[in-house]
């Protein structure tokens, strides 16, 4: 009774599925290739003018010297012997003009090319 008991639990060991997970593997290609063209004209003018006019005016005046002041018994005296008074100015005008054409012409082609190559592989157990 022994040995058949024995036998029966390893044949129920044996007969029981592994509950290990499902295992899986991925491999994966993919390719992609995109062109791209651009055709762009220009044609661009420009004009611009600027006129400027200017007035500068500048002036001082300046004193150079000393008054004397001196009180003698007759009464009072005052001197300018050394006393300048200067006065100096500048004037500026002006003008100025300018004019300014611009031309831009032209083509510009472009042509791109894209490719691109991907391999992915993985694996393992969930």
């Amino acid at each position: 009774m022994k040995k058949v008991l024995g036998l029966a639990i390893l044949a129920t060991f044996l007969a029981t599925p592994a509950f290990a997970g499902e295992t899986f593997v991925r491999d994966e290609n993919s390719w992609s290739n995109s062109v791209t063209n651009t055709d762009l004209k220009l044609d661009s003018k420009t004009f611009s003018e600027r006129n400027e006019k200017y007035n500068s005016w500048a002036e001082k005046d300046y004193v150079d010297g000393a008054i004397d002041i001196s009180t003698p018994a007759s009464g009072t005296e005052i001197s300018f012997d050394k006393f300048i008074n200067n006065t100096a100015g500048s004037e500026l005008y002006g003008k100025y003009s300018e004019t300014n054409w611009t031309k831009l012409g032209g083509t510009i082609k472009t042509r791109t090319n894209e490719y691109t190559n991907a391999h992915e592989t993985s694996a393992g157990v969930r």
